[in-house]
C-alpha cells in the first residue's frame, strides 16, 4: 500500500516535471520563433533601406566647382575685381530649382571670406540657369572692391553654398570653397573643394 502511494506521488511529480519541461520547451520555441520573425523583419527593413539609398544615389545631382582665370576682370575703372565662378553637374541626373543659399542671415551673406572678419565679396551676376542636366555648367559672378591699403593686394578664400532639388523633389545642399589672389598666384588658387550633397528635405 505504501509502495503504491509512493509510486503515485512519484508519478504525479514526474508528470508535473514533464509538463513544466514541455511548457518551458514551448516557451523557448515561441521565443525563438518571435526572434526569427523580428530578425526577418529587420532584414527586410535593411534591404528596403539599401534599395532606397541605391535608388537615391542614382538620382542625386552632384556639382563640382570650375574656375577659369580668363574669367577674372577688373571693372568700374579698375576699382573692383569681378570673379566668375562655375559649378558643373557631374552627377547622373538633373538638378532643378538651383539657388545660391546664404551662409548666414540676410541676403548680403551669400559668401564667407575665410580670413577676414567681415565678408567683402558680394553677388554681381546671379546664376546663369536654374536647371542643370548632367554635364551642364552653371555660372555666377561676385565682386570685391580693391582695397586702397597694402598696395591693393587681395588674398582670400571664399565659401558659398547652393541648394537644389533632384527629380524626386528631394532638397540638397552643397558647400564650396575656393581661393583667389592678385599678387602671388595672380588668379584662382589650385586649392578648392566641393562637398558631397547633403540631404536637407526628403519627399
Amino acid at each position: 500500500m505504501v509502495i503504491s502511494i509512493i509510486a503515485i506521488i512519484v508519478s504525479v511529480k514526474m508528470n508535473n516535471k514533464n509538463k513544466i519541461q514541455e511548457q518551458n520547451y514551448n516557451n523557448s520555441m515561441l521565443n525563438l520563433e518571435e526572434q526569427k520573425n523580428a530578425l526577418h523583419s529587420q532584414e527586410r527593413r535593411t534591404d528596403e533601406l539599401f534599395m532606397k539609398l541605391n535608388s537615391r544615389s542614382n538620382l542625386i545631382p552632384f556639382f563640382h566647382i570650375v574656375l577659369d582665370d580668363s574669367k577674372i576682370e577688373k571693372i568700374e575703372g579698375e576699382k573692383k575685381i569681378k570673379l566668375t565662378i562655375g559649378i558643373i553637374n557631374i552627377g547622373k541626373e538633373a538638378a532643378n530649382n538651383i539657388v545660391i543659399y546664404p551662409m548666414g542671415n540676410g541676403l548680403k551673406n551669400y559668401f564667407v571670406t575665410v580670413n577676414e572678419q567681415h565678408n567683402s565679396y558680394f553677388l554681381c551676376d546671379y546664376l546663369s540657369k536654374y536647371y542643370a542636366i548632367s554635364g551642364d555648367l552653371v555660372e555666377f559672378s561676385l565682386m570685391k572692391e580693391i582695397p586702397l591699403e597694402n598696395g591693393g593686394k587681395i588674398n582670400n578664400f571664399i565659401r558659398f553654398k547652393v541648394r537644389f532639388k533632384d527629380l524626386l523633389g528631394n532638397l540638397y545642399e552643397q558647400e564650396f570653397e575656393f581661393g583667389y589672389d592678385n599678387y602671388l598666384v595672380k588668379g584662382y588658387n589650385l586649392k578648392n573643394s566641393s562637398s558631397v550633397p547633403l540631404l536637407i528635405e526628403e519627399q
